[in-house]
């Protein structure tokens, strides 16, 4: 199984990985060989499309040495820093072992290895500095959309252009969560679920579609776009705590310390994930209920909703003030 985006005629010492990873690497390329693959195929094929990559593939095969200086040259230059790291991170425990017949052995004599928590802070870093970087590349392949139009297929654009959250960056605008890839990648499934089930149910699936493709520079769009994204963010995460007992972070919910022996992290209890879950609830009800005040101040400029919602209130639950009324119950 071997790698597209890194040659072996350019690695007999590792003179491509150090490239891109500036640290004393020591590889073959036959050691890491399966494991770039294995990312090339996994996270990189899904994300750019059949055809992008295809084209990066062939860019490589006829310009191993990367010296024209062109977009494509740039793109691969960009793709490399991340690969190289998931591919480390992805095999760090089998690069580290000696597999043969009589069992498995470590390589490196035990006075000379690194500490666990350094292996573990270690693989931390190569798995967040791959997967952040890969933000970098999709604003990249976004900025320069004329130049790569095989990217306007891919898995990527199409996912998100049906949601109003459509990346980390996004995301990171309304609620912080360090511009990390792998936290909104956990909260995907919620984003989707919080769009397309809770957000359709209050505004109608039309006014959604409408919401979709608005151009955010009109001035009725741009009065409650970001209300109801603040919504869906909200929800999201009120949502992940939920089912998962998770905030969006990659550990779940948890409290940190600083001791003398350096940062402790302890998991947070039930009565508290409630809490939190509730907080954030509420103020994604209270976003959205904003939102739709303004519609409902601007009916003429919102007829899709108005034709959807009519006189539901906006909070979307209809109260009934029962006060020395009589009330019959079957």
């Amino acid at each position: 199984m071997e790698p597209k985006l890194f040659t072996s005629q350019l690695n007999e010492y590792a003179e491509e990985f150090k490239r891109y990873l500036p640290v004393n690497i020591n590889l073959r390329f036959e050691t890491v060989a399966s494991p770039l693959a294995l990312c090339e195929e996994t996270y990189l094929r899904p994300l750019f499309g059949k055809e992008l990559f295809n084209r990066m593939a062939t860019y490589v095969k006829d310009h191993p040495t990367l010296d024209s200086g062109d977009s494509d040259c740039t793109l691969i230059e960009k793709t490399r820093f991340a690969l190289i790291r998931l591919a480390v991170w992805k095999d760090y425990d089998i690069i580290a072992a000696n597999i043969s017949d009589t069992g498995v052995s470590a390589e490196v004599d035990k006075e000379k290895r690194l500490f666990r928590y350094q292996e573990e802070n270690l693989k931390r870093a190569l798995k967040e500095e791959g997967f952040n970087y890969l933000d970098n590349i999709l604003e990249f392949l976004e900025e320069n959309s004329q130049e790569f139009p095989e990217f306007e297929q891919s898995g990527y654009v199409l996912e998100s252009s049906q949601l109003l959250i459509r990346n980390t960056r996004m995301f990171n605008t309304y609620y912080n969560i360090d511009n990390s890839r792998l936290v909104f990648l956990k909260m995907r499934h919620y984003i989707r679920d919080v769009e397309l089930i809770e957000l359709q149910h209050r505004i109608g699936s039309e006014f959604y579609q409408e919401l979709l493709a608005a151009d955010e520079s009109q001035p009725k769009y741009e009065a409650i776009l970001s209300y109801i994204r603040n919504y869906i963010v909200y929800a999201s995460v009120a949502e992940g705590i939920g089912e998962l007992h998770k905030l969006p972070t990659e550990k779940g919910l948890l409290f940190e310390t600083t001791t003398m022996d350096g940062v402790q992290e302890t998991p947070v209890y039930r009565a508290q994930i409630s809490e939190t879950r509730l907080r954030f609830a509420q103020r994604a009800e209270q976003y959205l209920a904003t939102a739709i005040h303004i519609i409902r101040n601007a009916p003429a400029d919102y007829p899709a909703y108005v034709g959807f919602a009519g006189d539901s209130p906006e909070d979307g639950i209809i109260h009934r003030d029962n006060t020395n009324r009589k009330i019959f119950l079957a």
